[in-house]
């Protein structure tokens, strides 16, 4: 593949959590997030995630080992708290909200109320940076 570039090299402790962040603050999209780790032939965890710019580039990041649970958990977050709503062992509290950029928002099911008295005062265009 020509033209790829390493965006992220791994290092212990994992900072997954901050390269997340990073994205979202430069108003990166995640348009596509596997429900489930991957575990390959050799036992070792695998996760990848596709991030969409806002000039419709797009890139996958994949992760391995404990980056991958890293990945997974710091993707699948709640909107609202914040809380991971995916368990690393595959307990799921997921409730997947549809906004209208075909965007899921992943939200805890205590907070769901609370998300749609927000769509209800701003409209579902206030979670789409």
């Amino acid at each position: 593949m020509t033209g790829s570039t390493l965006i992220h090299k791994p290092v212990v402790p994992s900072n997954i959590k901050k390269l997340v962040h990073d994205l979202v603050d430069k108003k990166y999209r995640f348009s596509f997030l596997p429900k489930k780790v991957i575990y390959m032939n050799n036992g070792i965890e695998y996760y990848y995630i596709e991030v969409k710019g806002t000039d419709s580039s797009k890139f996958i990041i994949n992760a391995y080992g404990s980056e991958a649970l890293d990945l997974f958990e710091e993707v699948h977050r709640c909107v609202i708290c914040g809380r991971p709503v995916c368990g690393r062992n595959g307990n799921t509290n997921l409730i997947a909200y549809d906004t209208d950029e075909k965007r899921n928002l992943f939200v805890d099911p205590c907070c769901i109320n609370l998300l749609k008295k927000f769509e209800i005062a701003y409209g579902k265009e206030f979670f789409v940076p």
